[in-house]
């Protein structure tokens, strides 16, 4: 399916979806394995610079296969949260991100058509899969992070999204 207004098309699967009785209302869960990130306001979080993508791509999805007159819910919920501690995260205006993100999308997909697909801010972890694609060198990223900036413009925004 294509995200709308982006040009950008995505597959997966969703974790789970429930359908209303009267199929007027979709809740859709992407299910994390991980711990919540210490200090993180996960109420406020939409796609934190792209970690969260998927409860978004989630939305997209089921807005697009079920037509804008669904009301969608989606969420995400950590099992493996701390007794006591919130673990259910519901993105407080799916529309709002979705429009917000469309536009991201389409701001990164504009980049890449002009050769600009340079590393984002986790291309310097340990664990990156992609690291075998990146200078070896430990002072690269951090040198040429303010140019590719600059050269990235409005994509940077994606990287600082909540």
């Amino acid at each position: 399916m294509e995200i709308p207004h982006a040009g950008v098309g995505i597959q997966g699967q969703i974790d789970r979806i429930d359908l209303s009785g009267d199929e007027r209302r979709a809740r859709l869960i992407d299910y994390k394995t991980g711990r919540l990130q210490p200090g993180m306001d996960m109420d406020k979080v939409i796609v934190n610079g792209g970690a969260e993508l998927q409860r978004c791509l989630y939305a997209f999805a089921v807005r697009t296969l079920l037509g804008p007159a669904v009301r969608v819910d989606a969420s995400l919920l950590y099992p493996r949260a701390p007794e006591g501690e919130p673990a259910h995260f519901p993105l407080a205006d799916v529309d709002a991100a979705l429009e917000r993100l469309a536009r991201a999308i389409a701001i990164a997909r504009t980049s890449i058509e002009n050769g600009l697909a340079l590393p984002d801010t986790d291309a310097g972890e340990k664990f990156n899969d992609f690291s075998f694609a990146l200078p070896t060198n430990a002072g690269y990223l951090p040198r040429k992070r303010d140019s590719a900036e600059r050269r990235l413009g409005d994509a940077v925004t994606i990287w600082e999204a909540v």
